[in-house]
């Protein structure tokens, strides 16, 4: 049997609404680690992977590269605001090669499969979840007549049906998965690595398809990869993607010591993005030794009642504990900050402003609350609970900065990006930072022309 030629891509770009994610520095995880799987198996005679986004490429030309090409499969890897751009660009495939079969993964497939196929028609078939495995058999068993079946974690047509299969257990040992294959993809600035996959909290707002048990790769096999992509790529920035990194019975003490006895903070700035609940001092003074360059913290909100309602397992005294420490050590923090929690009110969110200016990250992040699916707030959304409206919209308007999805009854769209506007700029006139305000303008120049067009010209 002949092996499949396999096409990996995200969705092409077809216009810059928020330059921060419609032209990325980084090239995606996802499509690089399932391309490493195929490799490491043998799957395929003829494997292309291209970012589309990374790659500023419209649909037009990421369609020229995929016609030449003639793949027997394509995987998009897609997410929610992106997943129309994904159909149409399955549909304009399929008119001309009907015959390859267009599968689709991502967050939102795995959010709510069967709507999501039934909105896109020309999806053959759907990857729930982790992929690398489904991915790996469906292709092992692409030409088959039953290729679909039994394959786990995965959803597809049978006539006018979408047939969802039995979930597919997460990968237990991620050390058996291969390093991504980063060298299929252009060298970037940054890169994003995981060192572990899972969350053990259960935020309303977040969804969390790497599951509630958190999974650890090896230090050894996280800082092979680090090196491998020192050597190769020569990025100026790895970021660490895991939710939580430093969790209880994590490898991250590992990892710490392996960085400071390699110096890898001589070669590449790096950075990591945790929970709250786990900094304390010791942790905080080994990131120190080992040169962090950012810890990110998600605060959410500056209200107690909201913080416990969301399911955070925080509050405001933990928040300031951590971001005092960092500061204790001059580590530089990055703060994430919600607007529209559930029965969110003015009152509440000038509460979490004048809360961040009290905490003065370096890097305040604000975003207006997405009802993701897949999250209990696209639950309350749909239901129109805790004071929220229900606003019928494309997909493509589920963005964090210009949305225009959220509703609530007691706050329009219109106030929440006022209000989202005023904590910018509070935050760093309130702590004397206008040297912070003018590069923070700066570096956002375009998508702050965008913000400010959707609130007064629309």
């Amino acid at each position: 049997m002949n092996k499949p030629k396999i096409f990996l891509t995200t969705p092409p770009l077809n216009k810059i609404v928020e330059p921060l994610y419609d032209k990325p520095s980084f090239v995606r995880y996802s499509i690089a680690s399932l391309a490493a799987v195929l490799l490491q198996e043998k799957i395929t005679s003829d494997l292309q992977c291209i970012d589309a986004k990374f790659s500023q490429l419209d649909e037009v030309d990421l369609l020229k590269i995929i016609l030449n090409f003639n793949p027997d499969i394509i995987g998009i890897s897609s997410f929610t605001y992106e997943i129309e751009d994904a159909g149409k660009l399955a549909e304009k495939i399929k008119s001309v090669l009907p015959q390859t079969i267009i599968s689709v993964g991502g967050p939102h497939i795995s959010a709510i499969p069967e709507q999501c196929m039934q909105e896109f028609t020309a999806f053959d078939i759907g990857f729930i979840g982790e992929a690398e495995i489904s991915f790996k058999e469906f292709c092992q068993k692409y030409a088959e007549k039953d290729k679909y079946v039994n394959i786990k974690g995965i959803c597809y047509r049978e006539k006018d049906k979408i047939i969802v299969n039995p979930e597919r257990e997460k990968i237990s040992n991620l050390d058996e998965l291969p390093i991504p294959a980063w060298h299929l993809l252009p060298k970037a600035k940054e890169y994003f690595i995981q060192t572990s996959r899972g969350c053990p909290f259960n935020c309303n707002f977040c969804f969390n398809p790497n599951g509630n048990i958190v999974r650890q790769r090896s230090a050894e096999n996280a800082i092979k990869e680090i090196e491998w992509l020192i050597e190769n790529m020569q990025p100026k920035r790895i970021s660490f993607g895991d939710e939580v990194f430093g969790s209880k019975n994590s490898n991250a003490e590992k990892i710490l010591d392996l960085i400071i006895e390699k110096q890898i903070y001589k070669k590449v700035k790096w950075d990591i993005q945790t929970h709250v609940s786990f900094i304390n001092e010791e942790f905080i003074k080994k990131l120190k030794k080992a040169q962090v360059s950012k810890i990110e913290l998600g605060v959410e909100s500056g209200n107690d009642e909201i913080l416990k309602m969301i399911g955070k397992g925080i509050n405001k005294e933990k928040i300031i504990n951590a971001f005092n420490l960092c500061k204790k050590y001059k580590i530089k923090t990055g703060a994430f900050l919600i607007f529209g929690h559930p029965n969110e009110t003015k009152e509440s969110i000038n509460e979490t402003i004048k809360f961040a200016c009290k905490l003065n990250p370096t890097e305040p992040i604000f975003a207006i609350m997405v009802p993701f699916p897949g999250t209990k707030i696209y639950e309350y959304y749909k239901n129109q609970k805790y004071n929220y409206t229900y606003n019928s919209t494309k997909w493509s308007e589920y963005r964090k900065q210009l949305n225009t999805v959220l509703k609530l009854k007691n706050i329009s769209n219109k106030e929440l990006r006022i209000l989202l506007l005023k904590a910018n700029v509070m935050i760093y006139l309130k702590n004397f930072r206008l040297i912070g305000l003018i590069k923070f303008s700066l570096s956002n120049f375009k998508s702050g022309i965008a913000f400010l067009k959707s609130i007064f010209l629309k």
